[in-house]
């Protein structure tokens, strides 16, 4: 009776210090992914049952690759190849990190500036996919769907800004090997930065296409 005792209580362990241990892997990579600075975690492992029959894995224990993100409801597969078993557990991870977040509400084609946004420290949901965790990637951009003042800022949340509208009078730039012109011109169409657009010449009337570079500002391409 001792003896299955101890049995039980060493296989268990080598289950929870495996994936225990994967789990924190695979948040660390996808922290490094994603370029956030701060994060901690929770791991809540839910054993079966069925793991109180089987032996202790004497060759160590190997886990299946993870699929999706690396939080909230987790399952892997674990291998033990002698003795043969394999057994899926579950785990329950809890994510919290430290994330720009808008410091009021922002509403559709509003571009946020700096001084829009704030650091918090949030709990990631599973529905957390797009996140986006660096300044440089938020500042500039147009919003295209309400943000919320303290939320999770989301990728699917925000667009480059049209920088040019249709309609508008332009300031046309064309360079080529030395050669540097100005010249006024209306655009044709609407453009975000790179964007190739048509733009009408106002001295030629000729119709060229031209890039966004700046707000009421393209420039030809030789």
């Amino acid at each position: 009776m001792m003896a299955l005792s101890f049995t039980t209580a060493s296989t268990q362990q080598q289950i929870s210090n495996k994936l225990t241990a994967e789990i924190a892997a695979d948040l660390k990579t996808w922290q490094k992914q994603q370029d956030i600075n701060e994060l901690n975690h929770k791991s809540e492992l839910r054993i079966p049952s069925s793991a109180k029959s089987l032996p202790p894995c004497v060759q160590g224990l190997s886990i299946e690759p993870s699929k999706g993100l690396p939080y909230g409801r987790v399952q892997r597969k674990l291998t033990c190849s002698n003795p043969s078993w394999s057994l899926y557990v579950r785990a329950i991870v809890t994510v919290t990190a430290r994330l720009p977040v808008v410091n009021r509400t922002l509403m559709r084609s509003e571009t946020v500036s700096a001084t829009d946004l704030n650091w918090r420290t949030l709990t990631l949901k599973p529905a957390d996919k797009d996140i986006l965790s660096r300044e440089v990637d938020i500042v500039g951009q147009q919003v295209v769907r309400k943000l919320r003042k303290n939320s999770i800022i989301k990728a699917s949340y925000l667009d480059a800004p049209v920088l040019v509208k249709l309609g508008e009078p332009v300031i046309i730039e064309a360079n080529s090997q030395g050669f540097h012109a100005k010249m006024t011109g209306v655009a044709m169409d609407s453009g975000k930065q790179g964007e190739p657009i048509r733009v009408k010449n106002s001295r030629s009337g000729k119709v060229i296409t031209a890039y966004p570079i700046s707000k009421g500002r393209v420039q030809t391409q030789f």
